[in-house]
């Protein structure tokens, strides 16, 4: 009985591919099912300082569209020249620690803003 190697190396290449295709939605299916047990993580946010009474905008707009706002202020600012009342800085007044504050949402959806290559926020 003799070997073709040839129709043996043809087995084995077409075989790799397959195996790391299958492989990789193994792994997907399987890291699914697993967080479909997991819950999301608990963000505890500071408080701000009470001496604020409301926030520019209600707490729903801002926990999911305070992007776009500080993007407008951006462009407001950088493009045209014009400083309004609402800014970072005045964002800093109440929400005094950026890593008690930002960063607790930021980390918990693998998020890394870019507003402080230029602005210091302590």
């Amino acid at each position: 009985m003799s070997l073709n190697i040839g129709k043996n190396k043809t087995i084995i290449f077409a075989a790799i591919p397959i195996l790391i295709i299958l492989i990789l939605v193994l792994y997907g299916v399987i890291s699914q099912v697993v967080a479909l047990g997991s819950e999301p993580p608990k963000v505890v946010l500071e408080r701000p300082d009470p001496k604020y009474d409301k926030c520019v905008r209600d707490t729903e707009y801002m926990r999911f569209h305070h992007w776009q706002l500080l993007r407008e202020i951006r462009e407001d600012v950088v493009r045209y020249g014009r400083r309004g009342e609402i800014g970072l800085n005045r964002c800093k007044e109440c929400h005094t620690s950026r890593e008690k504050f930002c960063d607790q949402c930021h980390k918990a959806v693998s998020m890394t803003p870019d507003c402080y290559g230029c602005h210091n926020y302590q």
